[in-house]
C-alpha cells in the first residue's frame, strides 16, 4: 500500500520581525502559527500518513514557552499516523534541551521527535517504513548531520527507508562558506535510501517534480521576506510500494512579499502602480517598490500623496523614490541654473538638439559639481 507523506519545514516559528512597523510585524508573526494551522488541514484533507517537519520548526532553541505549546498543540491536530519533526540548525538539539523537553510534554504519543542520528523505525505507529535522520546539534557546522546512514544497518522487511536531513543542498541552496551542513546530491543517492525529505533552503525543489526525483525540499512553507518571492509550498508525496514517488505541490502561504521598480514619467504610471496593487490581495502584501526615471515636478509632487493612500490599503509599503528625479526641460533648468550662466545655456543647448542620453549625463555631473 503507497506511503502519503506530507512534507514541510522552515517554519520558524516565534521569528520576530524586527524593523517593521507594529501592525504588519504582528501579523507576520501571527501568520506563521496559522500557517501550521493550514499545513495540519491540508495534510489531513489530503489523507496523509505521515506528516514531516525537516527541520527550523522554530525560529530559535530559546522560543517561548507559550510559542512551543501552541505548536504542539496544533500537531496533534493531524488525523494520520504519525508527526515526525526533526531538529533543524536554528532550533538545533542544544545541551540543556529546555525547547524539546517542553515540545515533548506538549506533544503526545502521536508526535515523534527525530532527535538522534539513529533508524527510528515506524512500525509501532503501523506506517511499513523508517526514517533516517540528521538532526542539527548546532547552528553552524562544515559537516553535515547524515554521515551515518550509508553503514546504518536496515531491516530488509521494511518496505520504505526514507531518509530527513537540514542544511545546504550543492547546486541548488546558498551556501558559499560551507558552513550549513552542505550535502552533495550524489552523497545522499549513496546512501542507498530511496527519497529524501530535506530542509534548510526557503524555495522549493525540485521546481517540477517528476518520476526519477529522490530529492524533495518544500521551502517555507509561510513567505518571510522580500527575498522570497513564492507564496509558500509543501509537498504531498505518494511513494508507491516499489519505491516510485508520485509529488504534488500545495500551496501553504496566506502572505505575500512583492519586491518591485517601476519607472515613472507620467501621472498615468502612478495611477497604474497604486491599480495593480489595489484589490483584495492588498490587505496580505507587504510592498518594496522603487520609484526611478525622470517625470515633470506635477507628477514628483503626487508621490507623497500615491504613497499615503497605498499604505493605507496594504499590510505594509516601502516605497522608495530617491531614484526619481524630475524631467529635464526648459522650465527645470530655468530654476536651477541662473540664464546665461554656462550650466544653463549647456542645458539648454542640449535640450534643443534632442540629445536626451547627453542631456542627462551632462545634468547628473553638474550636479555631482556643484554638490
Amino acid at each position: 500500500m503507497a506511503l502519503r507523506v506530507f512534507l514541510t519545514s522552515d517554519l520558524h516559528l516565534g521569528m520576530k520581525f524586527a524593523g517593521y512597523p507594529d501592525a504588519p510585524r504582528a501579523a507576520l508573526v501571527e501568520a506563521r502559527f496559522t500557517c501550521l494551522d493550514r499545513i495540519v488541514a491540508a495534510a489531513n484533507e489530503a489523507r496523509s500518513d505521515l506528516l514531516v517537519i525537516a527541520g527550523d520548526l522554530f525560529e530559535t532553541v530559546s522560543a517561548a514557552r507559550r510559542d512551543i505549546l501552541r505548536a504542539a498543540k496544533s500537531l496533534a491536530g493531524f488525523r494520520g499516523r504519525l508527526t515526525a519533526v526533526m531538529p533543524g540548525n536554528h532550533d538545533y538539539i542544544a545541551g540543556d534541551d529546555k525547547l524539546w523537553s517542553t515540545f515533548r510534554d506538549g506533544a503526545g504519543d502521536s508526535v515523534l521527535l527525530l532527535d538522534q542520528p539513529r533508524p527510528y523505525p515506524l512500525m509501532p505507529y503501523d506506517l511499513d517504513s523508517c526514517l533516517y535522520p540528521g538532526p542539527c546539534t548546532a547552528k553552524h557546522s562544515e559537516i553535515n548531520a547524515i554521515g551515518w546512514v550509508r553503514t546504518a544497518a536496515r531491516d530488509p522487511g521494511v518496505r520504505h527507508h526514507i531518509g530527513v536531513a537540514h542544511g545546504s543542498l550543492e547546486g541548488f541552496s546558498p551556501d558559499m562558506d560551507g558552513r550549513y551542513y552542505p550535502m552533495r546530491p550524489q552523497e545522499l543517492i549513496d546512501t542507498g535510501l530511496r527519497i529524501w525529505l530535506l530542509g534548510h533552503t526557503h524555495l522549493p525543489f525540485p521546481r517540477t517534480a517528476g518520476a526519477r526525483d529522490t530529492m524533495f525540499c518544500a521551502g517555507t512553507p509561510e513567505p518571510d521576506g522580500f527575498d522570497c518571492a513564492h507564496e509558500g509550498f509543501a509537498w504531498i508525496l505518494e511513494v508507491a510500494d516499489d519505491g516510485a514517488v508520485k509529488a504534488r505541490a500545495v500551496r501553504t502561504g496566506q502572505l505575500r512579499f512583492v519586491d518591485e521598480t517601476r519607472e515613472i514619467r507620467t501621472a498615468a504610471d502612478l495611477e497604474r502602480l497604486e491599480r495593480d496593487r489595489a484589490g483584495a490581495e492588498a490587505l496580505r502584501t507587504l510592498l518594496r517598490v522603487r520609484l526611478s526615471g525622470r517625470a515633470p515636478r506635477e507628477v514628483l509632487s503626487a508621490v507623497g500623496a500615491l504613497g499615503s493612500r497605498m499604505a493605507a490599503s496594504l499590510l505594509h509599503l516601502d516605497l522608495r523614490a530617491e531614484e526619481l528625479r524630475e524631467e529635464i526641460t526648459p522650465e527645470a533648468i530655468d530654476r536651477e541654473y541662473p540664464a546665461g550662466s554656462f550650466p544653463h545655456s549647456l542645458l539648454t543647448s542640449l535640450f534643443h538638439d534632442d540629445d536626451q542620453e547627453a542631456l542627462r549625463i551632462a545634468h547628473e555631473l553638474l550636479g555631482e559639481l556643484r554638490s
